[in-house]
């Protein structure tokens, strides 16, 4: 052998087990991870059936566990959630992080509840009374309690109905409150409350106006805001021991207000307002008679606004970096130093105070050191907005939110003005961050009607959302949020399930060191997979009838048609009732909605001087001519902005939506309509209910659409915000089966078009707006730019909005009049008046105990049946549903219900 082959011979082997050698070694692919990620892909297109069947599947494997918390996050919520009360405002926490307080009763009729946080649930005392602080070192409480007299009744009546008028009278309602302020002021008295033994013992600080109390550091003495009756602008910071004796801690001019105690009791901030806190009550100049048909004031017609006030930490906020000024006060020497600035927030330790000034055109970031000189340090000086500020509990660092590429961001910098970093990257707004501990900051994202809280690790920079609730398709608004001492158990004020307009808020408590159990993460994923199996189901059904129609429709759907609307009315820059844009678009309206073959008209009204139009055109219904559903949308825009998104992307898919559907009437009638004055009051809708009202139109339904064109990430996402479920679910299914957009929805008409439609007709509303709800932070500035609108996204919701108007359209109406004649128990009869609609082949109801309200189902052919086949059982009612079926087999879009028990 040749010592070539020799040595080929010799090295075979050696290449042989190498290369077994690097395969036993080699990591095999991970086909859980591939199977993850393709979930995860299946749950970003919105196929969350797929998604939450694999995720299900993946948990079950071996080694599966290692996803459970990507999958919980991605779901919902990681941490546990225990509800504290289903109605509840003004969330405190006791410095100890024994107890929690919030407001659960009216203006008129105050009440503060308190809870142990190791039972949130259990009510430990009620306070009537307002102003409820915790003492820091004790089982102490204290607040006003306002001695009730016949004026107060009468005032805060009168307050109460002014605000539900659909356009209220904002003047008058202002005059009144500060009436009200004075009187609440001058009858009210300090109590002292002992929590455990559920004691009270007043205080007496008399002859003094009152408000806005808390605690000394030791807890033995009570300050407040008081002034005497006689000379209420000269309002002093007072100090009050529970024996009653009462000493002024502030003098000279200023109105002073909202005393907060820094931990460790050396020193009390306080603001100083522009106006006294005890304003003297002065009767309302009457209001000018308005010329008959005048539209409302922009006051009147409910426009939109808000006030500074304190925040849920019981820290001073005033909303803004404009100057201010405030003042802190040395408690041993009486001391006041005076400071430009707001948002003023102090460490957990007591050692550092940050605020927010202003120098020139420029934004600074103030810090002080708590100490002999109180002299502050600025830590960063910017042309850009700072918005809030909150410095760690010892002191060795701030986190504060800043507009950057003119949008908010989180940032945090040490006290020494060194080692800025750039904590949060999104496109939403990121807002008021405050430590929870030293490594880990909550701030808050979004808008404040779709605010959720985010922890941020200031170690990784990763962030995740807190808080959600157990489904996938609902959005859960967060209002207030309120950290324990420890920064391990968190307070959310929210409506969890959605529902903007019921008026009630939750309370919940999150548990920052308990993670949810694997057991838990099953039944949510079960709970979302069934729910989703049944909607996709019911849209199947719903729309099989009209389905090829439907589909025919939308394939017309042109991007090129849509974005040649976006861009002619852009053009015409603010289409404001003020701006010349606001004519030009309603002409380019009305000429584009006559090309299409409609008898387009104008319906005009005068506002504050000016004159403006609504542009309106029917699609006459083919058997139900008088039956009318209205598809809206406002096309006017905020005063300084093009209005690219708000309201222009609405505009484009509407006109498409009639564009294409101009040839294609359906069984009732349709009506175009494209408001005018949204962003000055909700001028134009208000206008056209009136008139619907005064002509007695047959409104059936109202698809509102509001800012859609906006998107937050890569997907295709809206909002749903409805008022009638029935509405929702059509809509839900209109995306899923002909569109690729994704849609959420809550319960939600406030400050829109559709709130004139739910004041006049009730819950007829339903409608699409952007995700997350006002996501868009370049809405009513002049950012909002054709460059913003994701055109695609609006594509898709213009097919959405083609099937849900065809489909409601083709619907019967929910059946009017239900009633239940009488009830045993194992018999019923009931009645409904027959619906309105030509070809009513029957109607369907269901009915059982209010346990199982679907037990039975029949179908008939009369507006009237006797119900039987179930048993009810004392103290149980019976619920009964109803829908009208045409004859294409299709049932109204929503069921009407009712409830009886025995004997009825």
């Amino acid at each position: 052998m040749s010592p070539q082959k020799d040595r080929i011979h010799r090295t075979i082997p050696v290449i042989f087990f190498l290369l077994v050698a690097i395969l036993a070694f080699s990591s095999p692919p991970d086909q859980l991870t591939e199977r993850y990620d393709a979930a995860r892909l299946a749950w970003d297109t919105g196929d969350f059936v797929r998604a939450l069947e694999e995720f299900q599947s993946i948990l079950k494997s071996p080694d599966g566990s290692r996803f459970f918390e990507s999958i919980a996050l991605l779901t919902g919520e990681l941490f546990r959630v225990a509800e504290m009360t289903k109605d509840g405002r003004s969330i405190r926490i006791s410095p100890d992080g024994k107890y929690a307080a919030y407001d659960a009763g009216t203006r008129s009729a105050p009440l503060t509840r308190i809870v142990a946080l190791d039972d949130p649930v259990k009510i430990r005392a009620e306070i009537r009374g307002m102003t409820f602080v915790f003492s820091p070192t004790s089982n102490d409480a204290a607040f006003l309690r306002v001695a009730e007299n016949p004026e107060l009744v009468v005032l805060r009546k009168e307050i109460e109905a002014i605000a539900a008028q659909p356009t209220p009278d904002r003047q008058a309602q202002m005059a009144k409150q500060r009436q009200l302020t004075w009187l609440e002021a001058k009858n009210a008295a300090i109590v002292l409350f002992d929590i455990a033994a559920k004691k009270e013992k007043p205080v007496k600080a008399e002859g003094l106006l009152k408000s806005a109390l808390a605690f000394s550091a030791d807890g033995k003495e009570i300050y407040f805001v008081g002034a005497k009756e006689a000379d209420p602008a000269s309002n002093e910071i007072y100090s009050v021991s529970s024996t009653g004796t009462v000493r002024p801690l502030t003098s000279g001019p200023g109105f002073k207000t909202n005393p907060v105690v820094v931990p460790g009791g050396k020193y009390l901030i306080y603001a100083i307002a522009a106006q006294t806190p005890f304003p003297r009550p002065t009767p309302p100049e009457p209001a000018a008679k308005p010329a008959a048909g005048a539209a409302p004031t922009a006051a009147a017609a409910g426009g939109r606004g808000g006030a500074p006030g304190m925040g849920a930490d019981g820290q001073f906020r005033t909303g803004g970096a404009g100057a201010r000024q405030f003042a802190v006060l040395s408690l041993a020497d009486g001391k006041a130093t005076p400071l430009s600035g707001s948002g003023q927030a102090f460490s957990a330790d007591g050692s550092t105070l940050v605020y927010i000034g202003q120098d020139g055109s420029d934004t600074t970031l103030n810090l002080v050191k708590l100490g002999a000189a109180l002299t502050p340090t600025v830590l960063k000086k910017t042309s850009e907005r700072i918005g809030s500020a909150a410095p760690a509990p010892d002191g060795s660092g701030v986190v504060f939110d800043m507009t950057t590429t003119r949008n908010g961001e989180i940032f945090y910098i040490q006290s020494d003005g060194k080692g800025e970093v750039r904590v949060s990257r999104e496109i939403q707004p990121d807002r008021a961050p405050r430590f929870l501990n030293l490594t880990q900051v909550i701030a808050i994202k979004g808008e404040p009607r779709h605010s959720r809280a985010y922890l941020y690790d200031l170690k990784t920079l990763k962030n995740f959302q807190i808080f959600h609730n157990e489904t996938i398709r609902t959005i859960s608004p967060e209002y207030e949020w309120v950290a324990d001492p420890s920064g391990t158990r968190l307070l959310i004020g929210a409506e969890r399930g959605g529902d903007t307009i019921s008026g009630k808020r939750g309370i919940y408590l999150v548990d920052l060191t308990r993670k949810i159990s694997m057991d838990d993460l099953f039944a949510r994923l079960n709970g979302n997979l069934a729910a989703e199996k049944a909607l996709r189901a019911w849209g199947e059904k719903t729309f099989a009838p009209i389905r090829n129609a439907v589909q025919a429709a939308v394939d017309r759907v042109s991007i090129t048609k849509i974005y040649d609307h976006e861009e002619a009315l852009f053009a015409f820059d603010s289409k404001h009732i003020t701006q010349p844009g606001n004519k030009k678009a309603a002409e380019y309206i009305f000429n584009q909605l006559k090309s299409f073959g409609y008898d387009p008209e104008y319906q005009e009204f005068e506002s504050r001087g000016t004159k403006t139009a609504n542009v309106l055109a029917r699609l006459t219904g083919t058997e139900n001519f008088d039956i009318l559903y209205v598809l809206s949308g406002h096309f006017d825009s905020n005063q300084r902005s093009p209005g690219a998104d708000d309201n222009t992307s609405v505009t484009a898919i509407n006109l498409e939506t009639a564009r294409l559907l101009a040839g294609s009437p359906q069984s009732s009638t349709i009506v175009f309509a494209f408001f005018t004055g949204e962003e000055a009051g909700l001028l134009g809708s208000r206008e056209f209910v009136r008139v619907a009202k005064e002509k007695g139109w047959r409104i059936a339904a109202d698809i509102n659409n509001d800012m859609i064109g906006w998107t937050n990430d890569h997907k295709l996402d809206d909002t749903i915000r409805f008022a009638n479920s029935g509405l929702r679910d059509i809509q839900h299914a209109a995306a899923f089966l002909f569109s690729k957009m994704i849609t959420y929805d809550a319960r939600y008409v406030r400050s829109t078009d559709g709130a004139s439609f739910y004041d006049a007709y009730g819950d007829i509303v339903s409608g699409l707006g952007s995700y997350p709800v006002l996501g868009n932070p370049y809405y009513h500035q002049p950012a909002d730019l054709l460059e913003t609108v994701n055109h695609q996204l609006l594509v898709e919701a213009a097919k959405f909005n083609i099937a849900s108007v065809m489909m409601v359209a083709s619907s019967p109406t929910p059946v009017k009049d239900l009633k239940i004649a009488s009830v045993k128990n194992d018999s019923a009869e009931v009645a409904w008046a027959p619906s309105p609609e030509q070809g009513i082949a029957s109607y369907v109801v269901e009915y059982g105990p209010e346990s199982n309200p679907t037990a039975g189902r029949i179908t008939i052919n009369e507006p009237r049946a006797r119900l039987t086949g179930f048993l009810l059982k004392k103290g149980e009612k019976l619920a009964i549903a109803v829908k009208a079926v045409n004859g294409r087999g299709i049932a109204s879009w929503d069921w009407t219900k009712t409830a009886a028990g025995l004997g009825k």
